[in-house]
């Protein structure tokens, strides 16, 4: 195994996988930690841990558990795939990769210029703007508190130390050291990674999919170019994220004749999803799809009076549990469904009969086509991303991108 990455969540897994999709001896992609060393078969592997919404402490437990079966099975490389926001637990993850490895230094990059994220000066930027000052600042759940990237390594039991790209990398002392770097262009990260490897240090790395496209090249995980089938059906969209981009990219295509249905989350459990309310709900969605439209469902946000992360987890379960039973129905065969959201993902997956995505392709930037079992004897292809990525107009560009026939592998452009 030349690349093993350990995600925190299973969007950011694909949209990370997808990036070595050309790799000569493929890429696997593991839901919810299934992963066991027996299961590895590619040059890459990439693993879903599901550890965003852990606490700390479980976290870097859950990490090392995980880096530890990769290394058992061979991996030559860790990638830690982290949240592009600087959301979730990326200390704790980075100190269970250096605990279970015992490799002693670890180059974090978090930066993402193809979505407009840098890091500059130690400080994280979304189109300009702190990161903390944008939308994910507000966030209802997880708003991200500081832009300043070394502050989620408060905790961190060794050195924490910062590097412009291209400065030479050199480390003292015994103990573990995180090397985080600053970036602002893809030529960046081939500038972090030709000093990594000078220094002999190009093999505990971490970041976005940002810095992971530059590493197929750099590592030699690349392969021939060629071009799927072109996709002509309107789009299925459940979007269990709140964010206000993926609700702004919702209320777009509503502008633009899609069909939109936004459900009441206090009326969205698995069991309410699996049983008569399901009935009546599956038939207004079967009613929508009718016209052979884009039909976008999302949720109303929040339930009063009930945890928040309790609601979260709910909802995304149960719009996992309604994607399962559309999945099953004979006319989704006319539609392409998509989800928007990690936890939504993951809540389709817990129902399906494999724990494996194999990811084709990235018609648009952080967008990902995959194909997936839903059930036995039966695959067909899926659209995922994170609820933050992408402009208002993605899904008419996503659109255009799919009738074209989108090309293998990462998004080129």
């Amino acid at each position: 195994m030349k690349l093993a990455v350990i995600a925190d969540d299973l969007t950011g897994a694909l949209d990370t996988g997808v990036k070595f999709a050309g790799s000569p001896g493929g890429v696997q992609v593991w839901a919810g930690g299934a992963f066991q060393p027996q299961d590895a078969t590619g040059d890459v592997v990439v693993v879903d841990g599901e550890l965003r919404h852990k606490s700390p402490k479980q976290a870097r437990e859950e990490c090392a558990a995980l880096v530890r079966r990769v290394l058992e099975a061979g991996a030559e490389r860790l990638y830690i795939k982290t949240d592009s926001a600087l959301r979730g637990n990326i200390g704790p993850m980075f100190q269970g990769a250096l605990d279970a490895s015992g490799w002693g230094f670890a180059a974090f990059a978090p930066a993402f210029p193809q979505m407009d994220r840098v890091t500059r000066k130690g400080i994280h930027y979304i189109q300009g703007v702190p990161i903390h000052q944008s939308v994910f600042g507000q966030d209802p759940f997880e708003p991200v508190r500081s832009s300043r990237v070394a502050d989620l390594f408060r905790d961190f039991s060794g050195d924490v130390r910062m590097f412009a790209p291209g400065d030479p990398v050199e480390v003292e002392g015994n103990g573990p050291t995180l090397g985080i770097f600053d970036g602002e262009c893809l030529e960046d990260f081939h500038r972090i990674a030709a000093a990594l490897e000078k220094a002999g240090r190009l093999r505990l790395l971490g970041g976005c999919a940002g810095f992971a496209s530059q590493l197929a090249g750099i590592l030699g995980l690349t392969g021939g170019a060629r071009r799927l089938e072109p996709v002509k059906k309107p789009l299925l969209v459940l979007c269990g994220s709140l964010n206000p981009i993926s609700k702004e990219q919702l209320s777009q295509g509503e502008r633009q004749g899609d069909v939109r249905l936004t459900l009441e989350s206090g009326l969205l459990t698995p069991a309410q999803v699996e049983g008569p309310q399901g009935d009546a709900l599956e038939g207004r969605i079967l009613e929508a799809m009718e016209p052979g439209r884009d039909v976008l469902l999302d949720t109303a946000g929040p339930v009063p009076g009930r945890e928040a992360e309790g609601s979260r987890e709910t909802v995304a379960q149960a719009l996992g549990a309604l994607l399962f039973r559309l999945l099953r129905r004979p006319e989704i065969e006319g539609f392409q469904p998509m989800v928007v959201g990690g936890d939504t993902l993951m809540g389709l997956m817990d129902r399906l009969p494999a724990a494996q995505l194999s990811p084709l392709a990235e018609p648009v930037p952080g967008v990902v086509l995959s194909q997936v079992q839903v059930e036995a004897g039966k695959e067909r292809t899926l659209l995922s991303k994170s609820g933050g990525f992408g402009g208002k107009d993605l899904f008419s560009q996503l659109k255009s991108a799919l009738d074209q026939g989108p090309a293998f592998g990462p998004f080129q452009g």
